[in-house]
């Protein structure tokens, strides 16, 4: 067996095979059978874990069940929907995807193949295959993700990468570009407005009129506060990292606008009692895949065809 296929191997975790891999930079674990999960992401280098995880022990998960019945932690990937909605298309109009996408809580298949990880599932209310395949490097992650429709009909969905990283206050979001326009799709109490306002960023102006939210910092769990947004404005260059200036150290996330053309943000500084942060490239407009087909902002894999697309994770010294 080729070297590179040395790099990943099997444990066991609270009942469930996990995958392990690892090189000289990181080690990363995968749990197959609960989405294709990725539950830990180190840096060997500093020893820095950038994964959330909570207490919740791993339940077995469901079809159809909410997120929040889950162990709300590590990194799932949001598909064909992330708010629960009905299909947009025909000939599925009549069938409704659960909260957060139908993947989340599905077993996927894995095979570790000579050069990474691979791993696949099925759509359940529309006929779909879903992979990804994952890549180590020197840097960090690859993840090659393959969309395949074998109906006669298009298919519009929204796919989201949802890895609620393990953050502190003080640390900082770095996008390119540096300043734009956001559209609020949650915001705790209205701190920020109703869903669809948009607010300028980094610096936002809370909905009462009387401070000035600067959403590049990351707040502390004192001040209860949630959000969900996208950036609105077209992206010239798909990037965003996590920076901890103190330790002089990211976690960058790296994507083809063309095809994830946009950017979604999920701040959980105590809100909902976690302390968590994520950022999600998006291949859709807010979070229905319905509402994004009306907008004209859902991606659509054709009949009889595939879509690809590329997120790379990078471990960064800002040194």
């Amino acid at each position: 067996m080729a070297a590179a296929s040395r790099q990943w191997s099997v444990y066991e975790e609270q009942g469930y095979l996990g995958v392990l891999g690892e090189n000289e930079r990181l080690a990363v674990r995968i749990v197959p059978a609960r989405g294709g999960k990725i539950v830990s992401l180190v840096d060997k280098r500093t020893e820095r874990e950038w994964i959330h995880r909570t207490e919740r022990p791993w339940e077995p998960l469901r079809y159809g069940m909410n997120w929040g019945e889950g162990d709300r932690g590590g990194w799932d990937e949001m598909f064909p929907t992330i708010d629960a909605c009905p299909c947009p298309d025909e000939p599925w109009r009549d069938e409704s995807f659960p909260d957060h996408g139908e993947v989340w809580c599905m077993p996927w298949r894995h095979a570790i193949e000579e050069d990474g990880l691979r791993l696949e599932v099925e759509g359940v209310r529309v006929p779909y295959r879903l992979s990804k395949k994952v890549y180590l490097d020197a840097a960090g992650l690859r993840i090659e993700y393959r969309l395949s429709n074998p109906t006669p009909h298009s298919f519009s969905y929204l796919w989201a990468a949802h890895p609620l990283l393990r953050v502190s206050p003080g640390m900082r979001l770095l996008t390119e570009p540096e300043r734009g326009r956001i559209q609020v799709a949650y915001s705790h109490r209205n701190r920020l407005g109703e869903p669809l306002t948009f607010a300028s960023y980094p610096e936002a102006s809370a909905a009462d009129g009387k401070s000035v939210v600067d959403l590049s910092v990351l707040e502390s769990a004192e001040s209860r506060a949630a959000e969900k947004y996208y950036f609105a404005d077209p992206l010239r260059e798909g990037y965003a990292a996590v920076a901890d200036p103190d330790a002089h150290e990211a976690l960058a996330f790296r994507f083809s606008p063309e095809d994830t053309p946009y950017l979604a943000i999920w701040a959980h500084y105590g809100g909902f009692d976690d302390y968590t942060f994520a950022v999600e490239p998006a291949s859709g407009y807010m979070d229905s895949v319905q509402t994004a087909h009306r907008l004209g902002k859902a991606k659509r894999v054709e009949g009889g065809s595939e879509n690809r697309w590329t997120l790379s994770v990078s471990l960064v010294s800002l040194d």
